[in-house]
This record gives C-alpha cells, sequence and structure tokens, in this order.
C-alpha cells in the first residue's frame, strides 16, 4: 500500500531528542481524518437531534450547517498544518500565534483532563455496549463485563500504536474502509428498499422562533460531537510525509466522505420511518435497519458500529497523545512523556498515559453526560485555533504557506462568527454540564505555574 510504504524517514528533532518518524502516507492521514470523525455519532446522534428541533426539515439543516462549520474549521486548520507540520496540532499553533505557554497549555491540558479521554472512553464503552448484541448469547454480560470489554479494546489499540505508527496507521485504513462500507450500505439499503414512511417535511415545527433557536443551539451539540476529528491529522503533522499536500489533501478528502456519508445518512433515518419512530428511537440506525432488513439488520448495525467505534478509538490513539508529547518537550508535562521509545520510534509514554486515564474513565461509564462536559472547551479551543491563522496571516506574512484556505478571511471568521453563538448558547442552555467542563479545565492552571518554573520558553 503506497500510503504505507517503507520509505518512511525519521526526521531530526532540535535540541537533540529523539527523532519520530514521518510513517504516515496521504492516504493514511486522510484515513486517519475520516475514521475519527465517523464514529458512533452516526449511529446514535440523528434522533437526539430530531427529538430536540421537532421537525425533519429542520433536523437535517443541523446535520448540514455542522458540516459546512467543521469543513470551513477544517480548511483553516489545514493552512495551519501545512505552514507549521509539528506535533500537537492546535497546541502549536496556538504557541506559535499567541507566544503565550500557558495558553496553549490549557489545551493541551483539557485535551487530557476532560475532552479526548472522555471521548476515547466514552466510544470505547459503545464498542462494548454493542459487543454485548453478540456476547450476551454465549455468556452473562453485565455492567462489569461490559467495561472490562472496553478497556480490552483501549489496552489492546495502546499496544499497537505504541509498537508504531504504520502499524495504527495500517489498523486506520482497515478499520475506516470498514465502518465507511456499513455506513453505504446502511444507506444503499434505505434508498433501495425504504417505502417512503417518513419524509422531509414539515421544515420547521410550530412553535415559537426563540425556542426553536434555542433547540437548534442544543441539536448542534450533539451533531457537532458527530464531526468530531477534522482536525486530527494536525496532531501528528511531524509524522506525516510531505505534510504541506499531505495535510490538506487529508482534511478535505476526508471531510468530503464525511459530508457525503452523513447527509445520506440522515435522509434515509428521515425518509426510511416516520418522524415520530426516529424520536423515540435510541438506536435510530438498528430501527431503520430493521424495518429494511429485519431481524439480521440488528446484526448488522451493532457490527457496523463495533466496527466504526474501533477505527475511532484506534484514530485518537494514533495522534491525540502527540499533544502531551509536545507538552513535555516543552517542560510543560512529565518528562518521561517527551520520550520517543528507542525501537518502535513512537512516543509511546505519551500513547500509554492516555490509554491508561482512557481506561480509568471507562469504568465510570458516564457516557452522556462527558460529552456534554466536553463540548465548550472541545470549541472554544478550536475557536481560538481559527483565529490563530488570522494573526499569524497578519504576524507572519511571509511564512510559507503550502495551502491557503479559500475566501479569507470570509472562511475563518464565518467560523468564529458561530462557534462564538454556539458557545454562548450552550452557557445559557447547558449551564451546569458546561462549568464542568470549564471547572476541569482551569483546574490545570495550578499545574501550569509548577510546570513552567525553571522550564525553558521552546517551541514544539
Amino acid at each position: 500500500m503506497a500510503a504505507l510504504d517503507a520509505t518512511a524517514v525519521a526526521h531530526p528533532d532540535r535540541d537533540g531528542n529523539e527523532p519520530l518518524v514521518r510513517g504516515l502516507g496521504p492516504l493514511a492521514a486522510l484515513m486517519l481524518v475520516a475514521g475519527a470523525v465517523i464514529g458512533t455519532g452516526i449511529f446514535v446522534s440523528p434522533s437526539i437531534v430530531a427529538r430536540e428541533v421537532g421537525a425533519p426539515g429542520l433536523s437535517l439543516l443541523v446535520w448540514g450547517v455542522c458540516g459546512v462549520l467543521a469543513l470551513s474549521g477544517g480548511l483553516c486548520f489545514a493552512e495551519l498544518g501545512a505552514a507549521i507540520p509539528r506535533s500537537g496540532g492546535t497546541y502549536a499553533f496556538l504557541y506559535r500565534a499567541f507566544g503565550q505557554r500557558w495558553l496553549p497549555f490549557l489545551f493541551g491540558w483539557s485535551m487530557f483532563a476532560v475532552v479526548l479521554t472522555g471521548v476515547m472512553a466514552a466510544v470505547a464503552t459503545a464498542f462494548a455496549i454493542y459487543a454485548g448484541h453478540f456476547l450476551s448469547r454465549v455468556m452473562p454480560y453485565g455492567i462489569w463485563t461490559q467495561r472490562t470489554v472496553a478497556i480490552g479494546c483501549i489496552v489492546f489499540l495502546t499496544a499497537m500504536n505504541v509498537v508504531g505508527v504504520r502499524v495504527g496507521g495500517r489498523i486506520q485504513v482497515v478499520f475506516t474502509l470498514a465502518k465507511i462500507a456499513g455506513v453505504v450500505l446502511l444507506i444503499v439499503a434505505g434508498l433501495a428498499l425504504g417505502e417512503g414512511t417518513g419524509g422531509l417535511a414539515p421544515v420547521l415545527p410550530g412553535t415559537a422562533s426563540g425556542e426553536t433557536i434555542g433547540a437548534f443551539g442544543i441539536a448542534m451539540i450533539v451533531a457537532l460531537f458527530a464531526y468530531n476529528g477534522w482536525w486530527y491529522s494536525t496532531f501528528v503533522a511531524a509524522e506525516v510525509r510531505d505534510p504541506g499536500r499531505s495535510i490538506p489533501f487529508s482534511i478535505m478528502g476526508g471531510m468530503a466522505i464525511v459530508l457525503i456519508v452523513y447527509l445520506l445518512a440522515n435522509v434515509v433515518y428521515l425518509t426510511a420511518v416516520p418522524f415520530e419512530t426516529l424520536q423515540a428511537s435510541e438506536r435510530p440506525a438498528a430501527a431503520v435497519m430493521t424495518v429494511l432488513l429485519g431481524p439480521r439488520g440488528g446484526d448488522f448495525i451493532a457490527a457496523a458500529v463495533m466496527l466504526s467505534a474501533f477505527g475511532t478509538v484506534n484514530a485518537q490513539l494514533l495522534s491525540i497523545p502527540r499533544v502531551y508529547f509536545a507538552m513535555a518537550r516543552d517542560g510543560l508535562f512529565f518528562e518521561a512523556v517527551a520520550r520517543v521509545h528507542p525501537r518502535y520510534r513512537t512516543p509511546a509514554v505519551a500513547i500509554a498515559l492516555q490509554g491508561g486515564v482512557a481506561c480509568i474513565l471507562a469504568l465510570t461509564g458516564t457516557f452522556q453526560q462527558i460529552i456534554t462536559y466536553t463540548a465548550f472547551p472541545n470549541y472554544a479551543f478550536l475557536t481560538l485555533g481559527v483565529v490563530s491563522l488570522i494573526v499569524l496571516r497578519r504576524r507572519e506574512p511571509d511564512l510559507p504557506r503550502p495551502f491557503r484556505v479559500p475566501l479569507y478571511p470570509f472562511t475563518p471568521l464565518l467560523f468564529i462568527a458561530i462557534f462564538g453563538w454556539y458557545l454562548v448558547n450552550s452557557l445559557q442552555h447547558s449551564f451546569r454540564d458546561t462549568m464542568v467542563g470549564i471547572a476541569l479545565t482551569l483546574a490545570g492552571l495550578p499545574l501550569y505555574f509548577y510546570w513552567s518554573r525553571g522550564s525553558r520558553a521552546t517551541q514544539t
């Protein structure tokens, strides 16, 4: 496979640190993005969105708007990742643009303490829940068995990613293709066999406009969770071959796949079953496949969700630990996290730490709350990442930019404006859980002051 051939080379790291390996080709980077985004959200979120907005047309509009937002943010990050191909993605962009170490540190801390470790634990739990569809037939499958399976998923993929970035990349390609095939089969079955008992009308519910706008914002929290991951290839930019071309290709190609798949899948959800059925279902994909294919449809969708969740956890382990790795090399995290494995040339300690914390969180089983906790800090820092694009355009106009975001400055300004409203709406309508995420993020400040004492101000 050309994307994963043996031409990967180690690139030197300043200060004499052990080098990482540019072992990811453009296809593996694209599959990292597509595989990170297409997780469990598309199988469970459509019914929640439908319940919040109360109308089929508005439900589809939520998915379209969130897709455009994700794509606009992805284009901004494509420029940043191509111009600054360093480990850590948003961490490196914030550091370069603002020159203040506490801000990128808080980003990395929020990823570690609440955002991405929690999301990884939740996705692994979803894997375990659907594994129970099969395992319960041959063994007792209680809550602790479920949690053991979730931890087993995390431990296995942690080990595979420690062994090498190319191993993780191969796993990502295989499971991304498998999960896309599963969603495509859902779409094809729906378009070919659906009897049209649902529909896309009415567009708006019979509620006041103010209530509709608020409901739209709440629905965006769930839909945007399903779009999470369009920035993942920037986390591993230091391990991507020809990042100036591969990073933009991975984001644009990956998001093109996601947008097509998500919009078609939602058309199937909305047209294959009555809207009230979709709203009432906890597993909308299973409800649709049971209607289309009978009981075997439930088996199929359970396997599809397992493959999807497995690939998403792998994408997170392949990319997120590079943030902590970059922080440690700046003296802002545990020193051991900056070590590269002498044999496998991976940030093995960072990967193991990520997997270990996710295992602990998987024991709690707090799937739904974690999603709400993560929303505000996640998109607050992504918005700051887009702001850093504008800052760097002004401060460093001569910085080589192999890719430039189209329709600048409209594209980044659109992202900043809508996400500014989204963050305010989150505080208004989900205040308690949003404040939990903010508090966990700010809890990192004392640790920043501890680690920053005596450390050198270096760049990732």
